[in-house]
């Protein structure tokens, strides 16, 4: 596939590269997830209570308590998976964290901790799997301007079409005090 011109040769990466003092730093590289319905072999997305009300008509209590649970702890399993998945082409090694298996996903975390990266450093391999995966409004306003600036770069080399009829000082610029360039 094309876009003007360009090859789109494959999925939006992050790298994020942590140093380390001994001077091997950790480079872990995020990659965006091409199909998000691969999560539903290994967990459902809960369903709230269900009541016939007047008329015979289904209808759904989403403000239950043990749906809300529900729902909650299968997003906290989602984003631990999305995490896993996006960070997959890796080559971690987990200790206590089996894909098959969606109660062992958040493990992931104690996992890091207990290997030595900081909190702050677990935070920022959320953030570089979860801009891998998405387009933040800073990322869509850094790309336009990147954009705009060279639309604008590209109308500006052919320079002026008209002589120039002043200079900044605001004399004409054919009565300039420098050394005329005939």
């Amino acid at each position: 596939m094309k876009i003007r011109g360009r090859e789109i040769t494959g999925v939006n990466k992050v790298t994020l590269v942590l140093p380390r003092e001994d001077g091997e730093d950790i480079v872990l590289i995020a990659t965006a997830i091409q199909d998000l319905d691969a999560i539903d072999e290994f967990l459902q997305t809960p369903k709230p209570p269900a009541a016939l009300g007047p008329g015979n008509e289904t209808t759904y209590n989403h403000k239950d308590p043990g749906y809300l649970t529900a729902m909650l702890l299968y997003n906290m399993k989602r984003m631990a998976w999305i995490v896993l998945e996006s960070l997959r082409g890796n080559d971690i090694e987990w200790d206590t964290v089996d894909m098959a298996d969606s109660g062992t996903w958040s493990n992931y975390v104690d996992e890091l901790k207990a290997a030595g990266f900081s909190s702050i450093e677990v935070n920022h391999i959320g953030n570089a799997v979860v801009a891998a995966n998405a387009l933040d409004e800073d990322k869509l306003n850094a790309a336009r301007e990147v954009f705009l600036h060279g639309q604008a770069a590209a109308k500006n080399t052919s320079g002026p079409s008209t002589p120039a009829q002043s200079s900044q000082s605001g004399k004409p610029a054919n009565d300039s005090e420098s050394d005329p360039q005939e």
